[in-house]
């Protein structure tokens, strides 16, 4: 028997993907049904789908762009939990957002990010060539896309001199991170330096949830973001849990 089409939808999601096998079949149809009636179920106030896709007044903040230089740094040993990113252009992102009503999607990165443990020089060179390569698709489909930078906080110099060239130069919208960076949360006080010149510039911060380092692979057949997305968030958030 054929997936029915939510249920190929709900099969992964844009950040991540599976690595085991999907949950038994009873579980999976009773998740299936939950999310098909909540979409079912009409929106008081809002307009119908159709009406939405039309009119393109949507501002998608959650939308990362996967350039293929990001992906293969991604995806070498040790450095992705979850399996290989979806493919990724700008059509597809327009195409996405056409269907959706969306008229302008603030692009992101997709976690683990550009720091992968003291590679201070890798950071740094590839967190500039994602935000120009972010600003360059802001400057050609424009009113389309605007783009949160990315910066590495465990260093620190180089996230200052990130910030001053993001906002200075590319003109960013804001600044996204990752909820912890090895065994350091957005808490950390050695991130102090970066946060004060945030503040400064009173800028505007994206926060996405990563698969730590402390805790891949604890239930087989259960990718880590299923589990740790939302408790990293937790972490990042009370300091001590």
């Amino acid at each position: 028997m054929s997936a029915s089409p939510t249920r190929r939808k709900l099969s992964r999601c844009m950040c991540c993907e599976g690595l085991c096998a999907p949950a038994r079949p009873a579980r999976r149809d009773f998740l299936a049904g939950i999310a098909a009636l909540s979409l079912a179920m009409p929106a008081i106030g809002r307009p119908t789908r159709a009406a939405a896709r039309d009119a393109k007044t949507r501002i998608d903040v959650h939308h990362h762009f996967i350039p293929q230089f990001h992906v293969d740094a991604m995806t070498a040993p040790g450095r992705r939990a979850t399996g290989p990113p979806p493919k990724w252009s700008p059509t597809l992102s327009l195409e996405e957002m056409d269907k959706s009503g969306i008229a302008t999607a603030i692009l992101s990165i997709a976690q683990p990010g550009v720091w992968y443990g003291d590679n201070i020089e890798e950071a740094r060179g590839l967190a500039r060539q994602l935000n120009e390569y972010g600003a360059k698709l802001v400057r050609d489909y424009r009113g389309r896309f605007g783009l949160f930078a990315v910066i590495a906080p465990p260093d620190v110099q180089g996230s200052l001199k990130e910030i001053e060239y993001a906002f200075d130069t590319l003109k960013a919208d804001g600044i996204g991170l990752l909820t912890s960076y090895q065994s350091k949360y957005l808490g950390d006080p050695s991130f102090a330096p970066v946060y004060e010149e945030l503040n400064r510039r009173k800028a505007v911060i994206y926060v996405h949830p990563t698969t730590p380092d402390c805790c891949r692979g604890l239930i087989p057949c259960i990718p880590p973001s299923s589990i740790e997305y939302a408790t990293d968030s937790t972490r990042t958030i009370e300091p001590g849990v």
